[in-house]
C-alpha cells in the first residue's frame, strides 16, 4: 500500500466514525429519524458511509485544486469551502425531492434556507477528519 492509499483509507475510516456519530446525534432534527439514540445509530449507518465517501472525494478534490500550494491551511480551507457548497447543493436537491424533512430542532441557515447541522457537518467534519487522519502532512 502506498502512502496515498494509506492516507485515503485513514480518511475514509475516520470520516465514517465521525459522520456516524454526527448523523446519529443530529438525526433527531429530521422528521424521518426520530427515536431513541440507539435506533438513530443503526438508522444512520448508510448515511455515515455516504458521508465518508463524500469526505474522501472532497479531500481528493481539495488536494487536486491546491496541489501547488505549500502548507495545509489552504488545503483545509478549500476543503471546508467545498464541503459547505456541496452540502448546500445536496440539501437543496434532497428537500426539493422530498427525501427528508426538517422538524423544529433544525436551525435554518438564512439566505440559502437549508439546515445548519448538515452544512456545519460537511464544513467542519472533513477538516477534522483530515487532521485526525494525518492526511496531507509532509514527510
Amino acid at each position: 500500500m502506498t502512502a496515498s492509499w494509506q492516507e485515503a483509507l485513514r480518511v475514509l475510516v475516520v470520516a465514517f466514525v465521525l459522520n456516524w456519530i454526527w448523523e446519529a446525534t443530529h438525526a433527531a432534527a429530521y422528521v424521518e429519524s426520530t427515536g431513541p439514540f440507539l435506533y438513530r445509530l443503526r438508522h444512520c449507518l448508510p448515511m455515515a458511509g455516504t458521508d465518508a465517501l463524500w469526505t474522501l472525494a472532497l479531500w481528493g478534490l481539495a488536494t487536486g485544486v491546491c496541489w501547488r500550494t505549500d502548507g495545509r491551511a489552504p488545503r483545509l480551507a478549500t476543503l471546508a469551502v467545498l464541503g459547505a457548497v456541496t452540502a448546500i447543493v445536496v440539501e437543496w436537491a434532497a428537500l426539493a425531492e422530498g427525501r427528508w424533512t426538517y422538524n423544529a430542532l433544525m436551525p435554518i441557515v438564512p439566505v440559502v434556507n437549508v439546515g445548519l447541522w448538515p452544512v456545519a457537518q460537511m464544513t467542519v467534519l472533513p477538516v477534522i477528519t483530515v487532521v485526525l487522519a494525518g492526511a496531507g502532512r509532509r514527510r
